[in-house]
């Protein structure tokens, strides 16, 4: 698994942290301002071939429009490597999917993120995949109904 390096993490992290604090203030402005500089990350460092699952979930994490979101959600999926954390990737692109009308994706989404959230011991993980299976009628842990 490779490590977040410590400048990326830094900068999404003032990035995530200046955004929920402009929501939280209702300064739809910064918010949208510090949107456009943590894209413009995303950006460069796809463009420096630097490019960080954690990078693109932050940016799906913070994209309003639900379409946009859920392809950047499939980005960091896709750039992930197999022993990198997925499960959070999964769980919130699922809650994306869901407000797109997407069940039957999202509760794939969710069992598997689930599973893996499981696997590694995230117990915050499960009980959030455990409640949006909840709010779909779903039972986490079971199969999917197809």
């Amino acid at each position: 698994m490779r490590p977040i390096p410590p400048d990326i993490y830094d900068q999404v992290c003032e990035l995530a942290c200046g955004m929920t604090n402009a929501t939280c203030a209702d300064d739809l402005v910064l918010r949208a301002s510090l949107y456009q500089q943590l894209l413009a990350f995303y950006e460069d460092q796809q463009k420096q071939g630097r490019l960080h699952p954690f990078v693109v979930e932050a940016l799906a994490d913070y994209t309003e429009e639900g379409s946009e979101a859920v392809r950047f959600y499939r980005e960091a999926l896709a750039i992930s490597e197999p022993d990198e954390p997925r499960h959070t990737i999964l769980i919130s692109m699922a809650e994306r999917l869901i407000e797109l009308g997407e069940r039957e994706q999202a509760e794939a989404c969710l069992h598997d993120g689930r599973g893996e959230a499981e696997d590694r011991n995230d117990s915050d993980y499960v009980a959030e995949a455990d409640r949006v299976l909840r709010d779909l009628g779903a039972e986490p842990g079971a199969p999917l109904n197809r």
